[in-house]
């Protein structure tokens, strides 16, 4: 005879979504670290320095979905390779995270 299971607790059902939940932010984490400007391996091209801020901006917070706040907007040297860093904090939940970018020049037609 087989013992009739006990039902999950408020606490451990909480426990569980919260858990699920870190999981699940962890997991976004690193897809948008492996996505084009999460690394600076993969810097995003842009054609103008002006347009860093702007597009840095208008990226949301992969954990919450917030909108950022630009801390800081740097000219980096990475591996020989002059790159543009947009240091990120999302209003929402405070994460900090950093976008990289390549300039491009324009040739003329």
């Amino acid at each position: 005879m087989k013992k009739k299971a006990r039902p999950e607790s408020a606490r451990n059902a909480r426990r569980r979504l919260e858990r699920g939940a870190e999981k699940l932010e962890r997991e976004r984490e690193r897809l948008f670290g492996l996505s084009p400007g999460g690394h600076a391996e993969r810097p995003l091209s842009v054609e103008s320095p002006s347009v860093v801020e702007s597009r840095a901006l208008s990226t949301v917070c992969p954990r919450c979905d917030g909108a950022h706040e630009l801390l800081e907007h740097a000219a980096v040297l990475v591996g020989g390779e002059r790159l543009r860093e947009a240091r990120l904090r999302c209003r929402r939940c405070g994460s900090r995270r950093s976008l990289f970018f390549r300039l491009e020049e324009r040739l003329p037609n």
